[in-house]
């Protein structure tokens, strides 16, 4: 009998051996120094080629802007596909969708070590409270890129957390209107800074805060044709987070406002950041490019603070929550469970919660939504 491991290797060969080759082409707008490389092989324990495993574990962690005078080259993301089950556990549920464009980009040195992966962003929408943004945030990050042909690889080591906020459209519903004069915004996540947070960690690991990012796509879920970029990028990568828990502030009110929130949050998205939901992507790398460290740095802060810009995604639409054959998700709870959801928490925190007008729209959720109406009867 062949060991299970030998299996999983020899697929994972055969996958890679017919698998449509990438283009290098190159088309950069600055001239790019050739590529010395060399990084990956200063440890034995860092290549694929020495261990099934690469460890890492000699590099400290990083964060991503505090290193952005050592970063020489870069790959921009072009095409970030994620992919997660909207009911967790059922494969016939899975999702794909493309975050939005240009926003992600990998940074390292002329060796190759990597000093920086910024990630992308994506907006939900939502019936009752307008657009809901998520980004992955990365915590920490080390590695390395070989951009030696024809082969480019990467590997590394990431941290990441899911973080939500309001992004309020320019023509303000009443109810998010109300409920942004009615809390205080230095607390409330009316912006990414104060961003409800959801931690993520190594699939079947809570203990462990980093995960690999490693070649190639993800081996262990179907790609439709749509979220594939074989004949468009330089290289791909892949890697999977569970999600963890939410993280509390401390404050009552905050806490749970944001729980209520990241479950409505939850019924728009498709589940993403359920508690022990597996999300995974593939990051399609476009060809490596000279940084302008200015640049960068203004980057990194522009997506710092959010897509602020009428809300739309620089260089590309970032695509719809479909399923592999093309269907568009559709929510298994309309907008009368978001409404619940909300009334809830305004019922349980009535005596913290001020609204801003009289009687408020607030205090009119909390004391006659769903309430049947009886004074149209005659007595």
């Amino acid at each position: 009998m062949i060991p299970a491991k030998s299996l999983v290797l020899f697929f994972a060969a055969t996958a890679a051996a017919f698998a449509p080759k990438l283009s290098t082409t190159r088309d950069t707008a600055f001239p790019l120094a050739v590529w010395k490389g060399g990084f990956k092989d200063s440890n034995p324990d860092y290549d694929y080629s020495k261990a099934l495993s690469p460890d890492l574990s000699n590099l400290p962690i990083t964060g991503n802007l505090d290193n952005i005078d050592k970063i020489t080259r870069m790959q921009k993301v072009y095409w970030p596909q994620f992919s997660w089950q909207s009911v967790p556990g059922d494969e016939s549920s899975r999702l794909y969708q493309m975050f939005a464009q240009d926003i992600s980009r990998i940074g390292y040195d002329d060796a190759g070590q990597i000093w920086s992966i910024i990630c992308p962003q994506r907006g939900f929408g939502c019936d009752l409270l307008g657009t809901l943004m998520l980004e992955v945030t990365v915590t920490g990050v080390r590695g390395w890129v070989d951009e030696d042909e024809p082969s480019p690889a990467v590997y590394a080591n990431l941290g990441v957390s899911g973080v939500v906020w309001f992004e309020s459209p320019a023509n303000k519903n009443p109810l998010l209107d109300a409920i942004e004069k009615a809390f205080d915004k230095k607390k409330f996540p009316f912006s990414k800074a104060n961003a409800i947070k959801v931690n993520g960690h190594l699939p079947g690991k809570p203990y462990e805060d980093y995960f690999p990012l490693v070649n190639g796509t993800d081996s262990k879920f179907f790609h439709p044709t749509f979220a594939q970029h074989w004949d468009e990028a330089y290289s791909v990568a892949s890697l999977e987070v569970e999600i963890g828990k939410q993280e509390m502030t401390g404050d009552k009110l905050v806490d749970e406002f944001n729980t209520s929130i990241l479950k409505i949050f939850n019924i728009v998205s498709g589940n993403i950041l359920t508690e022990g939901q597996k999300v995974a992507w593939n990051i399609w790398f476009n060809e490596p490019e000279v940084v302008d460290q200015a640049e960068w740095k203004e980057h990194a802060e522009k997506w710092l603070h959010s897509i602020c810009v009428e809300h739309e995604y620089p260089d590309g639409d970032g695509g719809e929550m479909t399923h592999f054959d093309g269907k568009p998700f559709e929510p298994l709870e309309g907008t009368a469970t978001k409404m619940r959801i909300l009334k809830d928490f305004l019922i349980a925190n009535s005596d913290l919660v001020k609204a801003h007008e009289k009687p408020g729209i607030l205090s009119f959720l909390k004391d006659h939504l769903f309430e049947k109406k009886t004074n149209h009867i005659k007595k």
